[in-house]
């Protein structure tokens, strides 16, 4: 993975002078954080100590475009193994190996193209078609990356071309995404996401074996890659307009849900006898999807207001029969019907300077069938104190249907002009079903400090 970004990195860069740069402009962020997992058995031992850097070059190409490069590098180590394995260690490798390096972002921006109305965008970059505040139901090129749990709404830069064309009042964005960019997360993220799915099979087992089968085997999990030959390359267009105080959109867009999802599973015969023993196969995929839907966004009075209705069209045949299965729960009985999202926000500030900010959400982006749907709700309230130079901010999601929920305080403040303290808590909870209380294990604080330049 490090020699491809420094491949891309050298080949943009190779790319910019060759059509004659101007002045580059460098900024970045220095990182430095630790955070405390509550519910470890030795949390301060068990410590994560984190240091990052990100750096942003952009350069300009004359009149006719401009370019971008973003790298992001960090330094993740468990406090208890940071001495031994990286300042007493015998060599340099351990220290390498703890240290990763990702292209966030690497693009050409081309304007006027042809001397039309049109711009381009070519390579690395972020796509959001949606208006909902950090969430919207049209996440096929928004997938996540989080490596702890107050990082599930960062998204990943999707790799492909982007168009922008300006017909009278219209504007007219479409993105054609080549390959899929999976989701991307955390050891600890992913191992809640297996135990759920693992307690979601066991009813099923326990079934099978009222009837005579008994599991004596489970094979390594079988993934499939995604259809492109049959179901296309990633594609999205929205075509918007401005009508008052309200700008409104129409979406489409075809892709893969950027997570892999249980798709079918099968049972083979080991031997002739009573139970009968049996290997169980479990698949997974990237399912694919069809989007259509409308925007809104604008303002009533002194309020911002936002809204997204989308109409979502799963594969036909993408799972398996067994998965309709009566002994699972509910929400895992995956089919392929076809379903409605949506999304509906407002935001204020008050003469006192009070932030305010709420959505309802009909279906998380993690939900792409029908039977895992839920709603929810989302909230943000801030303040600035002392001159604007300390923000305290809370931040909360409830789920209506297992009735899960997570709280995020947090406070920064800015020590000057280039650098920031920060403290925030992520505490989930609920229900003892609920997806946030499974994630409890994950309970943090965080410290830290950053740095501009």
């Amino acid at each position: 993975m490090r020699r491809n970004v420094i491949l891309v990195s050298v080949l943009v860069l190779i790319l910019s002078i060759t059509v004659g740069v101007q002045a580059a402009d460098v900024s970045g962020e220095f990182t430095s954080e630790l955070r405390v997992l509550t519910k470890e058995d030795k949390p301060l031992k068990d410590a994560m100590a984190s240091v990052g850097v990100s750096v942003d070059v952009e350069g300009d190409l004359g009149p006719d475009g401009s370019w971008r490069l973003a790298l992001d590098t960090s330094l993740d180590k468990a406090l208890s193994s940071f001495r031994d394995d990286i300042w007493d260690a015998d060599d340099t490798d351990a220290a390498e190996d703890s240290i990763t390096i990702d292209l966030d972002e690497a693009y050409l921006n081309l304007y006027s193209v042809g001397d039309e109305a049109v711009d381009l965008r070519l390579g690395k970059q972020y796509v959001d078609v949606g208006v909902g505040d950090g969430i919207t139901t049209f996440h096929l090129t928004k997938p996540v990356a989080a490596n702890f749990i107050d990082e599930l709404q960062n998204t990943r830069a999707v790799v492909g071309i982007r168009a922008d064309w300006y017909p009278d009042d219209y504007q007219v964005t479409a993105f054609l995404q080549p390959r899929i960019t999976p989701n991307k997360t955390g050891k600890r993220i992913e191992a809640v996401y297996q135990e759920i799915e693992k307690a979601a099979l066991m009813p099923v087992l326990y079934a099978m074996s009222q009837e005579g089968v008994q599991i004596v085997e489970m094979a390594p999990l079988k993934e499939e890659a995604p259809t492109y030959e049959d179901d296309g390359m990633g594609f999205t267009i929205k075509g918007s307009r401005t009508f008052g105080d309200f700008d409104l959109g129409l979406v489409y867009q075809r892709g893969y849900a950027p997570s892999p999802i249980m798709s079918g599973f099968s049972l083979k015969p080991l031997a002739e006898e009573v139970p009968v023993p049996m290997r169980l196969t479990t698949t997974q995929g990237y399912l694919p999807l069809q989007k259509v839907g409308v925007t809104a966004e604008g303002v009533l009075g002194d309020a911002g207001l936002w809204g997204e209705l989308t109409y979502n069209i799963p594969k036909d045949g993408f799972f398996g029969k067994e998965m309709d299965n009566q002994a699972f729960p509910e929400e895992y009985r995956f089919n392929s019907d076809n379903y409605v999202t949506g999304l509906i926000g407002m935001d204020y500030f008050f003469e006192n300077g009070v932030y305010v900010n709420g959505q309802v959400i009909y279906g998380f982006p993690q939900e792409v069938t029908k039977s895992m749907l839920n709603t929810y709700l989302a909230g943000e309230v801030y303040q600035d104190f002392l001159n604007n130079r300390l923000r305290l901010e809370g931040k909360v999601v409830y789920c209506f249907g297992d009735q899960g929920w997570m709280i995020m305080p947090e406070a920064v403040y800015q020590v000057t002009s280039t650098m920031k303290a920060f403290g925030k808590v992520a505490i989930p909870g609920g229900d003892d079903e609920s997806l946030f209380r499974q994630m409890e294990d994950l309970t943090q604080a965080l410290v830290g400090i950053s740095i501009s330049f």
